[in-house]
């Protein structure tokens, strides 16, 4: 398995990698370039979100105690007052951190179904329809955003298994395929209700069929012509 400082290394080259094409095409402007390059590398930790003691862990929980309080609360259309808003996000987070975590990393396992493809696909949907249903973000972004959190999760999955094979032995970890998976093998009522999730979220996002055609076309302008699919 790679170590954190790897998985954050590879996150920051190929998530930059990919960030260029669409800077220079206008699909990204200086911020959401920016922004694109955090979730990139924010992607790239959560895997690891069922390790008690990762590093990725104790900083993606830290910082989602802190920030989707706050996110919620200035969504909010009504105005509270300040030391309303102030008590309740203190709480929230507070709430967040010590009780609503400590409860999920008692009921997951290491490598189980946070380590596969499918919750990378539910991640990358989240991050859609937050920014757009709830931040109110730009259709296209969204896309893009939702995107980068997929993007920076399977460079994770991926370099998890290339660590599993000793090229110069020619020899195979016993970690091997427990990174890059559709499935786990010890939670197959949680993967069943996580592909019925992702299946729900698709018919959530309500965006446009004109919008992904247009993406694509732009992507492939990029690519020189070269068909994506």
């Amino acid at each position: 398995m790679a170590s954190f400082e790897q998985h954050i290394n590879t996150a920051v080259v190929a998530t930059g990698i990919l960030i260029v094409p669409l800077h220079s095409a206008g699909l990204l402007d200086i911020h959401q370039s920016l922004l694109a390059l955090s979730l990139g590398i924010f992607g790239t930790m959560l895997p690891d979100l069922d390790s008690n003691h990762s590093k990725p862990t104790q900083i993606v929980f830290k910082m989602s105690s802190i920030f989707l309080p706050l996110i919620v609360l200035l969504s909010i259309p009504y105005i509270l007052p300040i030391l309303y808003i102030i008590g309740i996000w203190i709480l929230s987070s507070i709430i967040l951190h010590y009780v609503f975590f400590k409860i999920f990393l008692s009921i997951t396992s290491h490598r189980g179904l946070f380590h596969s493809i499918p919750m990378g696909v539910f991640f990358g949907l989240s991050t859609v329809l937050i920014s757009y249903n709830i931040m109110d973000g730009d259709k296209t972004f969204s896309l893009i955003a939702g995107f980068f959190i997929f993007f920076g999760f399977m460079v994770h999955l991926v370099l998890d298994e290339i660590f599993s094979i000793n090229v110069l032995g020619l020899e195979v970890k016993r970690s091997f395929g427990s990174a890059l998976k559709f499935y786990a093998k010890n939670n197959i009522l949680g993967t069943v209700l996580l592909y019925a999730l992702i299946v729900t979220m698709f018919y959530t996002i309500s965006l446009d069929e004109s919008l992904y055609i247009n993406l694509y076309d732009d992507i492939y302008e990029i690519l020189g012509g070269v068909e994506i699919i």
